[in-house]
């Protein structure tokens, strides 16, 4: 799971946005299935909370630094003891929304995670995952830009490194996509509240606030 934060959505989708810089916080949880070595298949989720800074310097233009903390998970069923990450990633709007079509904004995302976890040899051993994904959303600002809704699907990649039967293994996630929807519900100018859940694929779902500087 990559730690980013909230949607990296510009305060307006419509090509109106001033430049902004915006100051975000996630909780989330995200779990999928890793293959080690062509043929182990391991389940994971992981709990993580992300602080994340983003400035949208055009209405089409903006970027996003964040730094996570993983709170607990489980690794084959067993637990996670502790773990961090850091991440970055790139949005830009080639389609701004208009009263009757929708916005369309496509990211670049690369973050990478390390985790304490309890191996199957009984021992703590690290858990170390790197990501680069592209993700696509599709969204429309509804009752004079209160609500934002999108639905969003992701294509991704990296290796995961653990130890398991006694031996270093390299894997990969099992599906490389997910796909859900969001909602950013705008409180005031200056603060946020976000939701996103994606069933599909890799499984995470994610709450935030973002205040706007």
């Amino acid at each position: 799971m990559p730690p980013v934060g909230p949607t990296g959505l510009p305060i307006d989708c419509d090509g109106s946005a001033p430049p902004t810089l915006r100051l975000g916080g996630t909780l989330a949880r995200a779990g999928s299935r890793i293959v080690f070595d062509g043929e182990v298949t391991v389940p994971f989720h992981l709990y993580t909370a992300t602080a994340s800074l983003g400035r949208f310097a055009t209405p089409r233009h903006g970027w996003t630094v964040s730094a996570s903390g993983i709170l607990g998970g489980e690794i084959e069923g067993r637990d996670v003891q502790s773990g961090a990450g850091l991440g970055g990633a790139y949005t830009y709007l080639p389609l701004f929304e208009t009263e009757g079509r929708p916005f369309v904004a496509l990211t670049g995302i690369i973050s990478a995670a390390f985790a304490r976890a309890t191996a199957d040899d009984g021992r703590t051993r690290s858990w170390t995952a790197l990501d680069v994904r592209a993700s696509a959303m599709v969204g429309k600002s509804l009752q004079d830009n209160r609500f934002i809704v999108y639905a969003a699907g992701r294509a991704f990649g990296g290796p995961v490194f653990w130890r398991r039967t006694g031996k270093d293994v390299v894997g990969g996630d099992r599906y490389h996509v997910t796909f859900g929807a969001g909602a950013t519900w705008n409180l005031s100018p200056r603060l946020s509240l976000s939701l996103e859940v994606m069933p599909l694929g890799e499984q995470s779902f994610s709450g935030g606030a973002t205040v706007n500087l």
